[in-house]
């Protein structure tokens, strides 16, 4: 089978984390025989097509490098509301995306396209392309989560998932955003994205717990850094003493770090923004306890998934989450982690210290964890798993 994926995040280099997710799904269906290639924007000094780590990436441009900003950084929504001029380049973006599209498929011949978030990503192939193969789409949350705060885009939303022939999601919370959408449940699957086994298996045999944090995510309210800064000062008034690495970045890095001054902490946070994707493997390797105390922000959005959770359960480092969004779906209480409730510094603090006073309880979620990622999120097993909704998605079209 040749499928084509398009997105608006891919890795632009083998050690870029920016959906480097998509990579290791290629990887995956590569693995079982099918042909991958992929569609996305262009970005300042990539060139417009070539083969990374193994897979066909065919990439269109959209303005002159300084115009195109809007993909690869997380912020494309934010940028589109913020000013009339991102406004016009995603227009233009979208535009870019169908013609590159177009041309991929009369002359690659995909058998299916599997288009991941409805914006920009479902413009693409929404109206329906002549000849178009069948549609596989994939929310990742945070493109359905962006309905709730602007309730006015849903009907440009709802046609283009009442069109995919399947439509996935990483969670089971979204099924139900996507079947108020129009979409039967006949229609729907839900399938995380996969994580590379190799990288992260260097700290799977770890027999002590330190007093090592660390929290990786992008630095935006949700990905609730802040608990962790002021679990951390629970902790320190407990008499308990500890470290926290914070790897990431974004908007609320100078809000975060004036909340760890604030509450004295300052001196037990490091700060060490965006790193590779081999310098996060490593962070869990020197870690003790990972953090992931997602919050629903303010605008109600909520954790899809938590990738990087499923890297750290991997890595053999004891992990304590929120029950927010898709979390649950990969971390059973007291069996592969702990889970506290949302918003909960003190909760979070409790959890945090039950794994730095019993050692033998990190080590046993931790080996559980690491058992149980292996067979659920291997990249093999995901692929898969979007196998059987390409067939499916194939039937539907009658191909």
């Amino acid at each position: 089978m040749r499928i084509l994926l398009v997105a608006h995040g891919f890795p632009r280099s083998p050690e870029d984390m920016a959906g480097s997710f998509l990579l290791t799904l290629a990887h995956g269906q590569q693995a079982l025989g099918h042909e991958v290639a992929v569609v996305v924007p262009h970005a300042a000094g990539l060139p417009m097509e070539e083969e990374l780590a193994g897979v066909a990436v065919y990439r269109y441009r959209y303005g002159r490098d300084a115009e195109e900003t809007l993909a690869y950084v997380g912020t494309m929504h934010e940028q589109a509301l913020a000013s009339w001029v991102a406004r016009w380049r995603l227009l233009r973006l979208v535009q870019a995306s169908r013609r590159e599209v177009r041309r991929v498929c009369d002359v690659w011949q995909p058998d299916v396209l599997h288009v991941h978030w409805w914006v920009p990503g479902g413009f693409a192939v929404w109206p329906s392309l002549p000849d178009q193969p069948p549609v596989v789409l994939t929310s990742h949350g945070t493109d359905v989560f962006l309905l709730d705060r602007f309730p006015m885009a849903r009907p440009l939303a709802a046609p283009i998932f009442k069109a995919a022939a399947q439509v996935t999601v990483i969670s089971s919370p979204l099924v139900e955003r996507v079947e108020s959408l129009g979409v039967p449940p006949s229609r729907i699957s839900v399938i995380p994205m996969p994580v590379a086994l190799g990288r992260f298996e260097a700290a799977s045999d770890r027999t002590t717990i330190g007093n090592r944090l660390l929290f990786v995510g992008r630095l935006v309210e949700r990905k609730g850094a802040h608990v962790a800064i002021e679990a951390l000062e629970v902790l320190k008034r407990k008499g308990r003493e500890a470290h926290l690495t914070v790897v990431g970045d974004g908007p609320e890095r100078d809000r975060l770090e004036a909340l760890a001054d604030q509450k004295g902490v300052s001196p037990q946070v490091d700060f060490q923004g965006t790193v590779p994707a081999e310098s996060v493997a490593h962070a869990f390797a020197k870690t003790d306890v990972f953090l992931m105390p997602a919050v629903t922000d303010w605008k109600g959005e909520q954790e899809g998934f938590g990738l990087v959770l499923v890297e750290a359960m991997m890595s053999g480092v004891p992990v304590v989450a929120s029950e927010s969004g898709g979390i649950p779906d990969v971390v059973t209480d007291g069996e592969t982690g702990l889970l506290v409730p949302e918003h909960d510094p003190e909760g979070l603090a409790g959890a945090i210290e039950r794994l730095l006073s019993d050692s033998a309880l990190g080590r046993r979620l931790a080996r559980a964890a690491a058992k149980e990622v292996r067979r659920r999120f291997a990249p093999e097993a995901i692929a898969r798993r979007f196998e059987a909704v390409y067939s499916r998605a194939t039937e539907v079209a009658g191909r």
